[in-house]
Parts: C-alpha cells; structure tokens; sequence
C-alpha cells in the first residue's frame, strides 16, 4: 500500500525515506570497493584494465538510472492524484520500454567494444583483458537496467525499505561470489577479472527476481500490454532521454578525464579509477537524498502541495553541507590507510591520497547541484535538469580540469576538478535563492 507523502512532517518524511536510501546504496557502492579491492590484488595492470571500463558500465547504469527517474516521477505524481490503476500502467510500460532499451544498449557496446575503449585511451595489449570482462558484463546488465526500474517504482509508493535490502542482499551475495570467482577458491573455476563480472551478473539476476515477485504479488504491474502503451512510451521517452543524457554526462567526463590521464601511465589510471570508486561512497548521503526526494516531491507535485517542495528542499541543502565538510575531514584523517587498502605500490597510494586530500572538499557544492536538479526531475522538468548538469561539467567541471592539468599536471588536474564543482554549486545556490525570493518565478518553475 502507498505511503501519502503530502501530509505530516517533511523532516519526518524525509529521514524515512532517506535513511533506507543510505544503507542501500551504501550496498551498491561497497558492491563496487570490494570489486575493485579484489581485482586490485590481481595486480595494477588487471585494475586499470577494469578502471577503463568503468566510464562505459556508468554510461550504462545512468542510463538505467534516467529510465528509473521518469518512471519514478510519473509513477509518484500518479499516486499523489489518487490515481493507483494509472500508476500500475505506468509501471508496466516502463519495464517493457526498459527490456527494449537495455537489450538493445548491450548489443551495440558488445559489438563496438574496441573502438571505444581505444578512444579511452586503453593500450592495444589491454583490449582482450578489458573485453573479457565485458563479454559477460554487458548481457547481466539487462538485469541490472530492470531491477533499477523496478525500484524506482517501489520507491514512488513511499517504500525505501525494500529496495535498500534488496541493494543490501546484492552486495553482500557479490562479496562471498568475488573471492571464490575471481581466485577459484575451493570448487569454483579461477576466472580473475571474469569472475568479477560474473559475481556481478548473478548478484544482479537474484536481485531482480526478488524485486520482481514482489510488484506482482502487491499488484503493482500487470504482465499485460497496458492500454495506449505507445503514448505512455513517448512520454517516458521525452521525460527519460534528458534524465538519462544528464546522468550519462557524469560518466561520460570521468572517460574524458581517463583519457587526459592515460599518459601519465596506468599507475594513474589505476589510482584515479579507485578515486571514482570512492566518491560515490563519500557523497552517499546526497545521492540518498536524491533518491527519497523522487517520491516525496512527486507525490506532493502531484496534490499541489508546492510549498512542501520548497521546504524540503531547503533542509536537504542544510543538511548536505554540514555533512559533506565533515567527511572531508575524516577522509583527510584515514587517506592513508584508504590508499593502502587499494594497491601495495607506493606510486599509486599516493595518487589516491592527492584525489582524497582535493576533490572531495568540493562536494558539499555537487551536492547543491545534485539535490536541484533532483527536483526539478520530480517536478517532470528534466530538460532544466539537463541543461544545468551541461553548465555543470562543459562551462565549469571539464574546463577548470583541463586548465588545472594544464597549469599543474596532474594534481592541477584535480585541483581543477575540485573548483568546477564549487563555481556550479556556489551559482546553484545563487540560483534557488533568486527563486524562492521571486514568487512569480517559483510558480513558473513548479507549475505543471
């Protein structure tokens, strides 16, 4: 049964929703640390050959993510009208739409791997390492693309609780699957990177069945075509595309800077790929955020209740900057055992510590950026939230980059990256500011 998100408190309402968010994706980001923890001990070479795919599996899990937010949103705004037949079709369109998408995106990755991944800038010898992870990778993502829609659709109801022990249960099947995989331990086969991908997949399979059982058996689908399917897909698609390009940006400038690090070898590839898988942990509590604002301002978008937006909005960004400043410093405190735990070679330790000592001072500001454009999704305003995200990485993030490793190298490189993010979040303030202050503009904004 759906929660009613448009009544009682909103701090109340929103520790509910966020709180299961943390420890779920906490899950999926550990899912990836002790990927990267047990392929580390292959060697550096093995964890810069998986480093050069993370920019394509992110490419491709933001694609899922941006399926999952028009889904959510319309899904939410539905059941905010009282709507819950509207809201199971809308369910049942989005998982079709998804099984398309997610079999088609596969297929033209497995079938243009090389050209891609040379465009990273991975070496010719690394090509049959990084595709043999890929090759079974890239088939389980179907899996992964389902089980994030789905999710999204539990979430809309006001439950997070689910879908965080599901992400919980994931990882915790992928971290007893790695080592027996990866090194062949007791009767599993020694597959190495393979056995990563493969650990993976099966992790993902189980998730999605479990997520599956569960919508049906609370009648929240229906296997059945749903009626005017067509137009319900092209309004998905129309709310999807800019959600998902605006989360494929993301991925998109990490490969950039992949390709702008590869030469200064694979020990900095190998250390900036561990910094990728660091960042989401370190900024958990926002993206927990912008999963539990999907729902409640969804709901609320949809009973009118506009002020609520706006109030919940403005707890989120007090909240995200207190806490993101405060793990920066631990963060500075345990850089050293955090590079330690990735890689015995001294070369790398000590890029990871450069990434931990600069960038992630700037993530009190991504958050500003992340928990707006958060809401402007809710709000069916993704093409906002596109726009903004481009300002983000193309007039601030990849510039301030390039200019930093052109002034400073590589630790100017991360320098830079770190002042794109504050400029974007420092002008995201300025911005929600200007509205809430403008009552004429905040109903243009909030208005359907």
């Amino acid at each position: 049964m759906a929660s009613d998100l448009t009544q009682g408190s909103i701090s109340s309402w929103l520790y509910r929703l966020t709180a299961p968010m943390v420890l779920g994706i906490m899950a999926i980001f550990f899912f990836n640390l002790v990927d990267t923890y047990f392929i580390g001990l292959l060697g550096t070479e093995p964890l810069a050959a998986v480093s050069f795919t993370f920019p394509v599996t992110m490419l491709i899990m933001n694609l899922a993510i941006g399926i999952s937010i028009a889904t959510g949103a319309v899904v939410a705004r539905a059941l905010g009208q009282k709507e819950k037949a509207e809201s199971r079709a809308w369910v049942s369109a989005s998982l079709y739409l998804s099984t398309i998408v997610s079999a088609s995106i596969a297929l033209i990755t497995f079938l243009n791997q090389d050209r891609i991944f040379l465009l990273l800038g991975a070496p010719e010898y690394m090509l049959a390492m990084i595709k043999s992870f890929m090759n079974i990778w890239l088939p389980g993502c179907v899996f992964l693309i389902l089980m994030i829609v789905i999710n999204a659709s539990v979430r809309a109801s006001g439950n997070t609780k689910l879908p965080s022990l599901l992400m919980l249960g994931s990882a915790v099947l992928n971290g007893i699957l790695d080592p027996l995989l990866i090194f062949g331990l007791g009767p599993f086969p020694e597959l190495g990177i393979q056995g990563a991908a493969l650990a993976t997949v099966i992790s993902w399979a189980v998730a999605f069945a479990l997520v599956l059982r569960y919508i049906l058996k609370h009648d929240m689908v229906t296997l059945a075509l749903p009626d005017a399917i067509v137009e319900k897909w092209q309004r998905l698609i129309k709310l999807a595309l800019p959600a998902s390009l605006t989360n494929m940006l993301t991925p998109l400038a990490s490969g950039i800077l992949v390709a702008w690090i590869a030469p200064y070898g694979t020990h900095a590839v190998a250390a900036f790929g561990v910094g990728t898988r660091i960042e989401p942990l370190v900024i958990l509590v926002v993206l927990a955020f912008t999963s539990s604002l999907t729902p409640f301002v969804g709901q609320n978008h949809g009973a009118g209740e506009h002020k609520r937006i706006e109030q919940a909005l403005i707890k989120c960004m007090q909240f995200v900057f207190v806490w993101q400043v405060f793990i920066y410093v631990l963060l500075c405190m345990f850089a050293y055992p955090i590079s330690e735990m990735f890689s015995d070679e001294v070369e790398v330790q000590s890029i990871i510590r450069t990434f931990i000592y600069i960038v992630p001072m700037s993530y009190f500001a991504l958050g500003f950026t992340m928990v707006s454009t958060a809401t402007m999704n809710a709000l069916h305003k993704t093409q906002i939230s596109l726009n903004l995200n481009l300002i983000r990485l193309f007039v601030f993030y990849l510039p301030c980059a390039w200019l930093g490793q052109y002034l400073g190298g590589l630790t100017g490189l991360f320098w830079g990256a770190a002042v794109g993010n504050l400029l974007m979040g420092m002008m995201m303030l300025s911005l929600f500011l200007r509205v809430r202050a403008s009552e004429s503009l905040q109903n243009k904004l909030l208005k359907v």
